[in-house]
């Protein structure tokens, strides 16, 4: 029997924000993620300006890079179960923008302590 839960806003949303605050990064940085699958699709934003983060559930205009991502495969690569290298080649996540900051954010977020 499984037992595992899905992956819900207000969980990821937490999730996200913990180890975005938890992340090392020094550049301006700005982000929308949209979640996708059974989930309430509203987006968050997070924002890194002269060291400090900011996360917030709104939309963010003009962002660095947006994110669409499926909420269960975003909630396995924070769990450690997917990698999001292999979620992205899935088509689960999905980048539009600054793939270069994409990619640092993603690798700074999931180094991140949980």
């Amino acid at each position: 029997m499984n037992n595992k839960k899905s992956a819900t806003y207000q969980s990821l949303y937490t999730a996200v924000e913990k180890r975005a605050q938890a992340a090392k990064i020094r550049t301006f940085l700005s982000t929308q993620i949209t979640f996708t699958g059974n989930i309430e699709c509203r987006p968050m934003y997070v924002r890194y300006e002269d060291g400090n983060c900011e996360v917030a559930p709104y939309e963010y205009i003009n962002a660095s890079f947006y994110i669409d991502a499926d909420a269960e495969a975003l909630a396995a690569a924070f769990n450690g179960e997917r990698s999001f290298t292999d979620l992205i080649e899935e088509d689960l996540i999905k980048v539009n923008g600054d793939a270069g900051l994409a990619i640092l954010f993603f690798e700074a977020v999931l180094s991140a302590a949980k």
